[in-house]
Parts: structure tokens; C-alpha cells; sequence
């Protein structure tokens, strides 16, 4: 949403800081971050670096001259809240991703939480895009015996209907 607001390309790579790293380095990219907190950018190292974010932060709120609640109001003001969970469910057997986000691709639902799905993406898992901006995506896990199920909402009662339609759905797959 912010991207949008100010006219600016959003780009999605697969999960992992690595796949952000390689496309800013060959990308004309301002700013790369994952779910974890790891925020890059452009002009600097191609890895989260926490020090700097909290010296960007700094300079921020200094040159506004706000506090950083302040800013933080008008943000929310500005785009709207954003609400976001993650749920693992452990695997008894291993999940062959392709197999498993060709299948919930093609099964995608028409809505999910009274929002319609108006997207269906298979870049990294199966997500689901709904008419609203908000997202479900389902997908194994790389490094661990898991199935990661995320969800982000304008509404933690909409985070709470997919997160709650992507484990019923993960369940049948694992």
C-alpha cells in the first residue's frame, strides 16, 4: 500500500534474505526487507543490518522533528493498519512443494474471510491475494519439518479467518 501511494514498483522474491540480496544488487531496488526484520538498503550491505536501520530511524525522526509515535499515527493515518501472523504446523512426512502449490493453486477458494481472492500466486508456496490487499501464503518450510502458514490483514479478525482457512487447508496436506 505504501509503495502504491507514493507511485514506487514492489518487487517479491521467494522467501530468505539471499533472494532479496541478489535482486538488489542487480535491481535498481531502495529498500529490501523479510518477515524476520532484516531490512537492506540500497548503497549498503546486501544483508539485514539492524545498526544502520536504527540510525536511519534516528535521522528520520530528527529531520521530521516528531516523535516517533507521532510519525508512526500519521503512517497509519496515511495507509491503513496491517496485521500479520505466522502458524507452523509440524510435519509428519515431508511435503513436495511444486506438488503442493500446483494443487492448492488450482483449488484456490473464490473468497476467504468474506474477502474475494483475486490473485493466485506460486512464486514460493500457494498465496492467495484478496480483493482487499490482504494475503495467505502456504508453504514448506526450507530449513526445518514444518508447514508455514502466513497471513497479513487490514484486521486481525481477517488474519484470524486465513490463517484459520490455510491450516484447515494444511492440514489435508500434511
Amino acid at each position: 500500500r505504501l509503495a502504491k501511494r507514493y507511485g514506487l514498483k514492489l518487487y517479491e522474491t521467494p522467501v530468505g534474505f539471499n533472494h532479496i540480496a541478489d535482486y538488489m544488487m542487480s535491481e535498481d531496488v531502495l529498500i529490501g526487507g523479510e518477515e524476520s526484520g532484516g531490512i537492506s538498503f540500497k548503497g549498503n550491505i546486501p544483508e539485514g543490518d539492524g545498526v544502520l536501520m536504527g540510525l536511519l530511524v534516528v535521522e528520520m525522526v530528527a529531520a521530521a522533528k516528531k516523535p516517533l509515535h507521532k510519525m508512526v499515527d500519521d503512517l497509519l493515518e496515511d495507509v491503513g493498519p496491517a496485521f500479520y501472523e505466522r502458524t507452523d504446523l509440524r510435519l509428519k512426512r515431508p511435503v513436495e512443494k511444486s506438488r503442493m502449490t500446483e494443487r492448492l493453486s488450482k483449488q484456490a477458494p473464490a473468497e476467504i474471510g468474506g474477502e474475494k481472492v483475486v490473485e493466485v500466486s506460486a512464486m514460493d508456496g500457494a498465496k492467495y491475494i484478496m480483493a482487499d490487499d490482504s494475503w495467505l501464503l502456504i508453504r514448506p518450510s526450507g530449513t526445518e519439518p514444518v508447514l508455514r502458514v502466513y497471513a497479513e490483514g487490514r484486521s486481525k479478525e481477517m488474519v484470524r479467518a486465513l490463517l484459520g482457512y490455510g491450516e484447515q487447508v494444511a492440514e489435508s496436506v500434511v
